[in-house]
């Protein structure tokens, strides 16, 4: 793999970042031991849900086990789902306190937007077409409240320039929202610079981590990040409905949430029906009983993460990255994914609505034992760490035998 990285930029155009290969072959099998699927099936869809792990498994067992035996066990739930926030926190070096817990990004950048305040000058909400749809959405539906939403538009590359949120972001601007990794073609955005540009305008910043977090590191503090959403069916080895929500906590007191509930009062058990008295610390933005089989799976797909290291997936990632865009020039695959690596997160896409549609391929391809994503009119190719570069391969082949076959 180093000496294939030596030649990468040799007639390819593509730019990768020196492969330290920090994750040994030795451990990366050993890994995969974690994942039986991985015995049957080649699994690139991580961008839209990770295999299951034998400790996840485990750890939603336990939670039937405590409901089998135990019956109501809340003092034990409501501790699964504190701990759950602490390995979110470690994650993306927060505080506890600073995150709240949610079924869905739907439901937290809801409770966000029902949190501002709309009644000044800054009634403006920039956001991108680069955004999973459902982020936009939430901020479509405060326009009855008076609120303008601002697309910054994705250009021909499928990518956004910096400057178009110098362009955008004004003094009229509330809050923009900039997904870390654009859910189409793994479009990495430079999150530290957008938020420097927000902050200069006096725009709060959003930032939808789903398609990256566990696979690239986040940093909210280095990154100066005001809130952050992510659920954690995908990289990070979860389920569905459960999600998390950091919010900094210098901004926490100025959030006044009308989507909430009783787990989002100081004492949730007070049974107080007369008057709001939100929690002191982010939990201020959790809304009704907390997902509580779903935060069994987040701390058990969390710890596996923490303990692998996301500098060193990342590092595995760009590897692999680079082997499937050198794998698609190769075979003649058009690729809308960025060549450059250092702006590219784990996903390649790969464009094939001219030959065939793309859940059509997905199903084709899973037909051959190989579980990919379709979005749009591309087939999305997401490896994660124990994922081998001869998996990319067969991937990549059986990808060209179906569409030569039309």
């Amino acid at each position: 793999m180093k000496k294939y990285y030596s030649n990468l930029k040799e007639g390819y155009g593509i730019i990768a970042p020196e492969y330290k290969g920090l994750i040994g072959e030795e451990e990366i099998e050993g890994w995969r031991e974690e994942f039986p699927i991985l015995k049957d099936v080649v699994h690139v869809a991580n961008c839209s849900q990770a295999p299951q792990s034998k400790r996840v498994r485990q750890a939603i067992n336990r939670y039937l086990d405590s409901w089998l035996t135990v019956g109501m066990d809340w003092d034990t739930w409501m501790e699964e789902v504190y701990k759950a926030k602490v390995k979110f926190a470690k994650l993306i070096n927060a505080e506890p306190g600073e995150i709240a817990i949610s079924t869905s990004v739907s439901e937290g950048v809801s409770s966000i937007a029902s949190s501002l305040d709309y009644s000044g000058k800054r009634k403006k909400v920039v956001v991108t077409d680069v955004e999973f749809p459902t982020v936009n959405y939430v901020w479509l539906a405060q326009q009855k409240y008076g609120v303008q939403v601002d697309f910054i538009p994705v250009n021909e590359k499928y990518e956004i320039d910096l400057e178009e949120y110098e362009r955008y972001i004004d003094e009229y601007t509330l809050i923009t929202c900039a997904t870390y990794v654009y859910y189409l073609n793994g479009f990495k955005q430079d999150i530290g610079r957008i938020a420097a540009i927000a902050h200069d305008k006096g725009s709060l910043l959003l930032v939808d981590a789903y398609q990256g977090l566990g696979t690239q590191p986040v940093d909210v503090k280095k990154m100066d990040i005001d809130i952050l959403v992510s659920g954690n069916l995908k990289y990070l080895f979860g389920i569905p409905g459960v999600a998390f929500l950091y919010v900094k906590r210098d901004l926490i007191p100025r959030l006044k949430p009308s989507v909430t509930g009783w787990f989002g009062q100081a004492n949730p058990f007070s049974f107080e029906s007369r008057i709001i008295d939100w929690a002191m610390d982010a939990s201020r933005l959790d809304t009704g009983t907390p997902p509580v089989l779903p935060a069994y799976a987040a701390r058990a797909g969390l710890e596996i993460v923490n303990e692998v290291g996301v500098d060193r997936i990342k590092d595995r990632i760009d590897m692999l990255s680079a082997y499937a865009l050198k794998g698609c020039i190769d075979r003649g695959l058009k690729t809308i994914s960025p060549l450059d690596v250092n702006k590219k997160a784990g996903t390649t896409a790969i464009w094939v609505s001219d030959k065939m549609d793309s859940h059509e391929l997905e199903l084709e391809l899973k037909n051959r034992n190989i579980l990919a994503s379709a979005r749009g009119d591309v087939i999305r190719v997401a490896p994660h760490f124990y994922t081998k570069p001869e998996e990319i391969d067969y991937v990549l082949d059986q990808i060209v035998d179906i569409l030569n076959s039309r």
